[in-house]
């Protein structure tokens, strides 16, 4: 199997391996000719143990390949793993990830999102957040009265994003705790149960090299609430090109006024019942 990270131009790395094997060539001979001051001796050593060198290079760039690969099929599989469970109903979320952390913790599976784990029954509840987000104190209060409804011992909140501050305060307030557990570690637990297969790799790649279309960086530069943003800065700039009178001020001022325009008529047409 090609490792991902075997992408660099096939000419560059002929050369870098040349020049790296007449280096190590030449340390080694000089290194015994320095010992014996014989010129066929050294060479014939030297030789010897360029040899050696090359297989432990060799074997030692075979399991670095290895083990990068084995990291990134982990990360890319974690990463689908939490793009999936972002889609799916709240309660499938919630089972999904009961089985997951069972599968990780050895436990025993029970219904409605329960497991049974060193004796004590854990009720798992799935925020379900955007990346870059956070799970509030809200959805802490919400796991804790799920608990305390299914007669589970502990709760376990897992978030595909993050967790705000006074999510986690409230999560040590409750008695017993919420445990938290937030997108990061999820994906990790995620990864090394589905680490990603080569044809994931190749969509991961695809999707990774236009992360944006133009609908939606549209979308998001005309957005409801970039309106008021544009109009601010067109009256910042304007009062900025009287102080100064710069003609880039000047055009800088029309070009926040015509996409505080573009986005006024933007989200007019946009809305239809």
């Amino acid at each position: 199997m090609t490792s991902p990270f075997d992408s660099k131009n096939r000419v560059a790395t002929l050369l870098d391996r040349a020049a790296l094997c007449v280096v190590l060539l030449l340390l080694c001979v000089l290194f015994f000719y320095r010992l014996w001051r014989t010129s066929l001796a050294s060479l014939l050593a030297g030789a010897s143990l360029f040899v050696l060198v090359l297989l432990t290079l060799a074997l030692f760039e075979r399991r670095t390949l290895s083990l990068r690969d084995r990291l990134l099929r982990e990360r890319i599989g974690g990463a689908i793993v939490l793009d999936e469970l972002l889609l799916m109903p709240a309660a499938r979320a919630a089972e999904t990830v009961c089985a997951l952390l069972a599968d990780v913790l050895s436990a025993q599976t029970l219904d409605g999102a329960c497991m049974r784990y060193e004796g004590e029954t854990w009720l798992i509840r799935c925020a379900q957040c955007l990346q870059g987000s956070s799970a509030s104190e809200g959805d802490v209060l919400a796991a804790h009265r799920a608990r305390v409804e299914a007669n589970a011992d502990k709760c376990a909140l897992v978030s595909t994003g993050g967790f705000s501050p006074t999510a986690g305060r409230a999560a040590e307030w409750m008695d017993p705790p919420v445990r938290l557990i937030n997108g990061r570690q999820l994906a990790s637990l995620a990864g090394r149960l589905h680490p990603a297969t080569d044809e994931e790799i190749a969509a991961h790649a695809r999707r990774a090299r236009v992360p944006f279309s133009f609908s939606r960086i549209r979308a998001l530069a005309l957005s409801p609430a970039k309106l008021q943003r544009y109009l601010l800065c067109a009256f910042l700039l304007l009062l900025l090109y009287l102080v100064s009178g710069s003609l880039l001020t000047l055009l800088s001022c029309l070009l926040a006024f015509v996409l505080a325009l573009l986005c006024r008529q933007e989200n007019r047409r946009a809305f239809r019942l």
